[in-house]
């Protein structure tokens, strides 16, 4: 019983956090100057302006789909699982990095229970990650990870990046 409390204590914070992604508060400008700055959903991101074109496809295996990623408003968005799950444009949290940026991003489908877990690097004018889908069905749960790589083909508003 004590671990199985243990859980339960870890867990506590869970509902708190999800509503905090899901008002979207949790989005994180440019670590330079104050420590974390918070910006809200449709607020301006770091990023905002970026856009890239390249592939994606299961982690580990030839990447064989076309996509786009937008960043734009302060929100992230594949406009391939836009097209084929309707997954919308979410908030997304940057930091800068030495090389260039890092970001995440927790996209959900609106009509299944299945999320995408953004997770990138920007580096000169790339951007390479992994997007872990996830689809919670009544007994079990499905879990893949996809890797993207991308070109810029825009540059972001101002010029930075």
């Amino acid at each position: 019983m004590a671990n199985s409390r243990t859980l339960i204590q870890r867990l506590a914070w869970l509902p708190v956090l999800l509503i905090l992604m899901g008002g979207g508060i949790f989005l994180r400008a440019d670590s330079a100057g104050p420590e974390t700055a918070f910006l809200p959903a449709t607020g301006q991101g770091p990023l905002d302006g970026m856009i890239f074109t390249g592939m994606l496809g299961p982690d580990g295996q030839p990447k064989d789909v076309e996509d786009t990623f937008v960043f734009a408003a302060g929100n992230f968005l594949s406009k391939e699982c836009e097209l084929r799950c309707d997954y919308p444009a979410k908030p997304y949290a940057a930091e800068r990095t030495d090389t260039g940026w890092q970001f995440e991003s927790l996209t959900k489908c609106p009509y299944k229970d299945a999320t995408i877990h953004w997770r990138g690097t920007i580096v000169d004018d790339t951007v390479t990650g992994i997007a872990t889908w996830t689809m919670k069905r009544w007994y079990w749960t499905i879990e893949r990870d996809f890797a993207f790589e991308a070109q810029r083909v825009t540059q972001p508003a101002g010029g930075e990046g």
